[in-house]
């Protein structure tokens, strides 16, 4: 039982660390932590379900800016609208870059400078495979941490 305590422990200080470096680099805000807190015995795999979702999603709603920006003339209302719910929802999440992005994209949009979004749309696309990235190691690291601790009856 100790060896599986340790391991947790060690597990545990690997998912600190990675979120510590994620908030230091700005990738996340506090706002993820939040959500963390929100997990508990009553409902163990919420934060593994609103980040999965929010994965789905956000592949959806980018390639849909892709497609609008791609366009002659785009409709910059329309795309607006789109960016403004991705920014929502990278906020809940805490992803603090994707949400600083879309707000620029916004701009760009009431602006109608197609150059300055297709640019940004592609600073979107890279911060989101770079926090996917970091998030895929948080989830294994936690799915560690679940089962070490199911193997220890708790």
């Amino acid at each position: 039982m100790a060896g599986l305590e340790a391991q947790v422990a060690a597990v545990c200080q690997n998912i600190d660390s990675l979120l510590q470096q994620l908030q230091h680099e700005g990738i996340l805000d506090e706002q993820f932590q939040q959500l963390m807190q929100l997990q508990d015995d009553t409902n163990p795999d919420f934060v593994a379900e609103v980040v999965q979702l929010y994965f789905e999603d956000s592949v959806q709603k980018i390639d849909r800016m892709g497609a609008m920006l791609s366009a002659q003339t785009p409709d910059f209302k329309e795309l607006d609208q789109l960016v403004h719910q991705f920014k929502g929802s990278s906020a809940s999440l805490g992803a603090a870059t994707i949400a600083q992005l879309c707000i620029r994209m916004r701009e760009g949009c009431q602006t109608l400078d197609q150059q300055l979004c297709v640019a940004l749309l592609g600073q979107l696309r890279d911060s989101y495979w770079q926090l996917k990235s970091k998030l895929d190691t948080f989830m294994a690291l936690e799915q560690q941490r679940k089962q070490l601790l199911a193997a220890m009856g708790r």
